[in-house]
């Protein structure tokens, strides 16, 4: 039985590479932002390396391979990172089309992390509203994410990057929070 769940949760993983791969073709604008000593900019395979490894010092799981290879291959239109002058990624923000949401042009925003150097200074809501400037070019409807009920600073965060609570889930138990962008 264990076999059988191991192979669906690999399709499953493999249909949601495939169909990110193809709908995240040119999804956003080319934005690179200068604000002080941190420069907000796309992603690319080069940084994954970095992400990973801040990643897996900030949240208590892991970065998840199956994600890892989708983000190999479009890095450029779903990561946002924040860099220091000395070129050290010290947040991101990474996003996929969740199945349920893709039909209806919705991009989740999945993860943000902020190097601990670099915590309460604001910094994730303003990459995530820099992330949002970048996607908010017609060609999505909104962008969505969740914030744990235990974890306030991600949802202030999400709040100051302009997105709403639109409901509760219990599974998991977190806020739905949703975004808006212009119609194209």
């Amino acid at each position: 039985m264990q076999f059988i769940h191991e192979i669906t949760e690999s399709f499953t993983h493999f249909k949601i590479i495939v169909q990110n791969y193809f709908k995240s073709r040119n999804l956003r604008k080319d934005c690179v932002v200068n604000e002080g000593e941190l420069i907000f900019r796309r992603g690319n395979r080069g940084d994954l390396e970095k992400i990973v490894a801040l990643h897996n010092t900030i949240f208590s799981r892991p970065f998840l391979d199956w994600l890892l290879i989708l983000y190999k291959v479009r890095a450029s239109e779903l990561v946002s990172v924040a860099e220091n002058k000395s070129g050290d990624i010290v947040a991101y923000d990474i996003y996929m089309f969740e199945p349920s949401e893709i039909k209806d042009n919705i991009l989740h925003d999945l993860y943000v992390g902020v190097h601990p150097d670099y915590q309460n200074q604001g910094l994730a809501g303003k990459l995530r509203r820099y992330s949002a400037d970048c996607y908010d070019g017609g060609m999505l409807s909104g962008l969505s994410t969740l914030a744990p009920f235990s974890n306030v600073k991600a949802l202030r965060s999400a709040q100051k990057a302009g997105y709403a609570i639109t409901k509760a889930s219990a599974k998991p138990a977190a806020y739905y929070l949703f975004r808006y962008l212009k119609k194209a």
